[in-house]
């Protein structure tokens, strides 16, 4: 079993979406008066698809709006506050305004359970290896697990939420909405523009049939992507330029790419958005491509490694090598954002190199690796230290049983 040292228990993971720029259009896109206009037009589609009309609460009062306001420490967007000038949530009636996702009293904005966010980043669970990839919309959505600026207000009971989004990306807009939760692993999903627009598109859906009746219960059909796994992904042995042309334009963006066999990289000229890269092959493919492109998770399984193109990029954030060739790490020193490398399963030609990588927070090695390099000074400042017994064979990299310990890793021999 290899073992997780955490040496400092107040560390956090860096947040990719602390580093993007705000929204270049800071008003919210919706518009109060329609959105009043569609809450009455749904009810009365429903009414009349499901022969009954469900009963919401009464209005909330301008104070209650503006005391929740306050503890949100967030203005509510002005299409969403006038659905609580209707309505203070759905209260429990059968069919919910959105489409199977529970609406909130404002007693309830801002007091949910991140249990499962803090399991999610757990280090057992290797949140080191984790992009959170970009949403459909580009730079939309800030590329964050959860943020404050997002006011969750409905929630679909299996661990996860809509939520309006107060904190955009630069193409994005306050009061955006957006879905988060335990099934968005791999990054928020944007759903639409502002709350306004998701009705509309609700009851367009209903007004053109596009619902199922399942007892009692309305299940609309509406165009809303608020499904996980937002992002492209090609996995498969290595493509040709056309073919990962054609790889990029069949669907999301693809941002993550996990290519057997490599030999050339010559086909990442095709894909402008990947984030995440995982090359395996027997050979030494020429890494340059990598370094001009967004790749912050690489992981290497080849014969021998020129880091010397991967560390062009200074959007590299976490590297794990395996080779059997002695590495050399010297070019990582020019890598301006690596904060976690996974060398336990390579050959290093100089250990004494790490020492020189002061951004490292994260770092895994062998047990051989980590005595020799307890008796340099000044090593980076470490935050996690992961040891294996011995170097891990490449088939079981991807299952490392992790025993998390609290303190600093043993070096005596």
């Amino acid at each position: 079993m290899a073992n997780l040292y955490v040496i400092d228990d107040d560390f956090v993971l860096p947040d990719r979406g602390d580093e993007q720029d705000g929204p270049e259009k800071a008003v919210p896109a919706g518009d109060p008066d329609e959105t009043v206009r569609l809450f009455h037009r749904y009810r009365q589609l429903t009414a009349e698809i499901l022969g009954f009309e469900d009963e919401f609460p009464g209005p909330a009062s301008e104070e209650d709006i503006a005391e929740a306001e306050e503890d949100l420490g967030f203005a509510l967007p002005p299409d969403l506050r006038a659905l609580y000038g209707i309505a203070d949530g759905e209260g429990h009636q059968i069919n919910s305004l959105f489409d199977r996702w529970e609406w909130f009293s404002l007693a309830d904005l801002g007091d949910e359970d991140d249990e499962w966010l803090d399991i999610s980043q757990e280090w057992q669970y290797e949140p080191w290896r984790r992009t959170l990839f970009d949403a459909r919309v580009p730079n939309a959505v800030r590329r964050s697990a959860l943020r404050p600026g997002w006011i969750r207000f409905a929630f679909d009971t299996g661990g996860n939420w809509l939520a309006l989004d107060m904190d955009p990306g630069p193409e994005g807009r306050p009061g955006q909405v957006i879905a988060v939760g335990v099934d968005f692993g791999d990054g928020p999903a944007y759903v639409a523009d502002s709350v306004t627009t998701f009705l509309r598109r609700l009851v367009e859906a209903l007004e053109r049939g596009d619902h199922r009746q399942h007892d009692r219960s309305l299940w609309i059909e509406a165009d809303l992507p608020h499904e996980p796994g937002g992002h492209g992904v090609y996995s498969d042995g290595p493509p040709s330029l056309e073919r990962a042309g054609q790889a990029e334009q069949a669907g999301p963006r693809v941002q993550e790419v996990r290519v057997t066999e490599v030999e050339d990289c010559a086909f990442l000229g095709a894909l402008p958005d990947v984030l995440s890269l995982t090359l395996s092959g027997e050979g030494s493919p020429d890494l340059a491509p990598a370094g001009d492109r967004p790749v912050e998770y690489l992981r290497l399984d080849v014969e021998s490694a020129d880091l010397t193109g991967p560390a062009r990029n200074p959007q590299l954030r976490s590297l794990s090598i395996t080779c059997t060739r002695p590495v050399d790490l010297a070019p990582l020193r020019a890598s301006p954002s690596l904060w976690a490398l996974d060398i336990a399963g390579a050959s290093v030609a100089d250990l004494r190199t790490v020492a020189r990588l002061k951004g490292l927070r994260f770092l895994a090695v062998t047990l051989e690796q980590w005595r020799e390099l307890s008796e340099l000074d000044d090593l980076p400042p470490l935050a996690v230290v992961g040891v294996h017994p011995d170097r891990p064979h490449p088939d079981s990299r991807d299952r490392t049983n992790w025993k998390v310990v609290h303190g600093e890793p043993p070096t005596e021999r």
